[in-house]
């Protein structure tokens, strides 16, 4: 008896973690870069579990202020796309398309295969760089992925079998972000000033003076020196700025930003605790 009762347990267990979420997908990185608003889409795959890639529909709703100033762009392939999953191993080249009237954005990933999917290992991927085409200047925007009970939602496949959500794959939903000119504020000189909240948990402000048009290029840096994001690539005009950061994705530790322009820089120090 006690062995049947052990056997039924070992069973439970592996019929528990056989159909535990497999993936889990994110934004990460946005920035302006040659004329294009980018996201980096992640995907991450928890300890003890593979994602066999199947086609996937990965939808993303968006809104920017001013409304209009961001189209998407179509790519075909992506940018950045996944070299393992697009355009090799079986799969055709991964594509964007805009949907629901220019509203939503959809990555696709398409594959005949009835066998011999890529698989993902647990770790953290990049799949591929959503881009829009930006018509003036963007103030900030609000990205939601499509899931369930949505229209025409997120579908992703593990090899043959579509995935539920939020059981088989997840969505982390980003922070609304953006870099907001503050009203009636005509600096004369450079300035860039400490982070608010500090210590902070998960999101932070950041703020800094522009006294010219110049290209300004803010990035944040871990404690070793690593480059973990680019905030600011863009020309802007004379004013006082602010960008809402969140490190949610990120542990607990010591982090620092930079502005830089071609006859200024500066760096200052921030506390994420979680």
């Amino acid at each position: 008896m006690k062995k049947l009762i052990t056997l039924l347990l070992l069973i439970a267990l592996f019929v528990g973690v056989a159909h535990s979420q497999k993936v889990t997908f994110s934004l990460s990185n946005p920035r302006i870069q040659s004329g294009y608003f980018k996201y980096d889409l992640m995907a991450t795959i928890p300890s003890g579990q593979a994602w066999a890639v199947g086609s996937c529909n990965i939808r993303i709703n968006f809104t920017c202020v001013p409304t209009g100033a961001l189209t998407v762009k179509t790519d075909n392939p992506v940018e950045n796309a996944n070299p393992n999953i697009s355009g090799a191993n079986g799969y055709q080249n991964m594509t964007t398309t805009s949907i629901l009237n220019g509203t939503a954005i959809s990555l696709n990933i398409l594959t005949f295969n009835t066998s011999g999917f890529y698989r993902f290992t647990p770790g953290i991927y990049l799949i591929g760089t959503l881009r829009w085409t930006v018509s003036g200047t963007v103030n900030n925007t609000a990205m939601t992925f499509r899931v369930p009970p949505d229209q025409y939602p997120t579908l992703v496949f593990d090899s043959l079998v579509q995935l539920g959500y939020p059981s088989g794959f997840n969505v982390v939903q980003p922070t609304p972000t953006g870099v907001i000119q503050v009203a009636n504020e005509l600096p004369t000189e450079y300035q860039l000033y400490q982070n608010y909240p500090n210590p902070f948990n998960p999101v932070t402000t950041i703020k800094y003076d522009i006294p010219k048009k110049v290209l300004v290029v803010i990035k944040i840096y871990d404690i070793t020196g690593r480059e973990v994001e680019e905030l600011v690539n863009q020309e802007q005009e004379q004013g006082r700025y602010e960008i809402s950061w969140s490190a949610d994705r990120l542990s607990s530790g010591i982090y620092f930003y930079t502005i830089r322009t071609k006859d200024f820089s500066d760096t200052k120090r921030m506390v994420l605790i979680k």
